[in-house]
């Protein structure tokens, strides 16, 4: 028999929507950003996201329409939000590095839709308070699917054209992220060291020069490391970021054979053909976080000059989707 179940309630004083069927629940923060705080899976009872050790804590009885964030991880709670933009510009005005993911910091209007056609839906809408961007957002359920599907829609508004990154940060944690997963990464990757490119000067290089193999990673400390492995959490743990691109079919997941799941994340290249990837492994946090976006730099220009900026002019709208799926090995 099949089961549909949405509702709205309150996380840490932060007005929420449930969204249930017999094989998913999933909790978004209307009130923080339309973030996907909770995905369970429920056949064995566990969240797939990271939460940071204090999560949505420091935000207790905060009220993000008189006091919004200024930066999406400022706190960083942890789960999935949506960086838009992540940079832009706009008018003369530039979004920045520090306040990024403005989408993240301010209140969602939201309106429910109850079991209509076997699904269970929460349309999430923002007028972002700074970019010149109206952004429409739908989570939905079906009954019987253990997939969640999200469609979205970003429209141009003001008198002038907006150039800008678009990001999502799922960053995802244990038990799904342990010493026995492995990450399947899309097709033909390759990976490219954002990070050193942002520290050298002039980069005005081949950008080949910045690239390296997904299996052979360089990080900070000199270590290499497997973008396929999720390694075990340590005390003296790394982080790496890099983005991947090149790749055939928008689709990455983990799989842990210990609990006997895969996970599988697709999106539409169209809009995100890049893929950011990151994680930690040490006390403080572990996570891998698996982020679709339209470019594989940190800076709004490198973007511009490399023809990966998304352009919308007033009034003009893209839209975009996501699907994400859990099943068993």
């Amino acid at each position: 028999m099949s089961f549909l179940d949405i509702c709205e309630l309150s996380v840490e004083g932060i007005p929420a929507v449930r969204l249930e069927n017999e094989w998913l629940i999933v909790v978004v923060l209307v009130g923080k950003g339309a973030d996907v705080w909770e995905l369970m899976y429920k056949p064995l009872g566990i969240d797939l996201l990271m939460k940071t050790k204090s999560g949505l804590e420091p935000l207790h009885g905060r009220d993000l329409r008189s006091e919004p964030l200024t930066h999406y991880a400022k706190p960083y709670p942890g789960g999935w939000q949506e960086l838009l933009p992540n940079r832009a510009l706009f008018g003369g005005r530039e979004i920045g590095h520090d306040r990024e993911g403005e989408s993240a910091c301010v209140p969602w209007e939201f309106e429910l839709r109850q079991n209509v056609a076997g699904e269970i839906a929460v349309r999430c809408r923002v007028a972002l308070p700074e970019s010149p961007l109206i952004a429409v957002k739908e989570f939905r359920l079906r009954a019987g699917k253990p997939e969640l599907f999200v469609e979205e829609e970003v429209e141009g508004v003001g008198g002038e054209p907006v150039q800008f990154i678009w990001t999502h940060h799922p960053a995802f944690g244990e038990p799904l992220v342990d010493g026995s997963a492995r990450i399947a990464l899309p097709p033909g990757s390759r990976a490219f060291q954002a990070l050193w490119y942002d520290a050298t000067p002039d980069s005005t290089g081949l950008l080949s020069s910045f690239e390296e193999e997904v299996g052979k990673i360089t990080l900070d400390n000199g270590r290499i490391k497997d973008l396929r492995e999720a390694e075990q959490r340590r005390m003296d743990g790394d982080n790496c970021f890099v983005s991947l691109f090149g790749f055939e079919e928008a689709e990455v997941g983990i799989d842990n054979p210990r609990l006997g799941i895969r996970l599988r994340l697709m999106w539409d290249k169209e809009t995100w053909p890049h893929l950011r990837y990151w994680s930690s492994n040490n006390e403080e946090m572990y996570t891998v976080a698996l982020e679709p976006s339209n470019s594989r730099f940190s800076d709004i220009n490198d973007s511009l000059k490399y023809g990966e900026a998304l352009t919308l002019h007033p009034g003009e709208k893209r839209s975009a989707w996501m699907r994400l799926r859990v099943e068993l090995l």
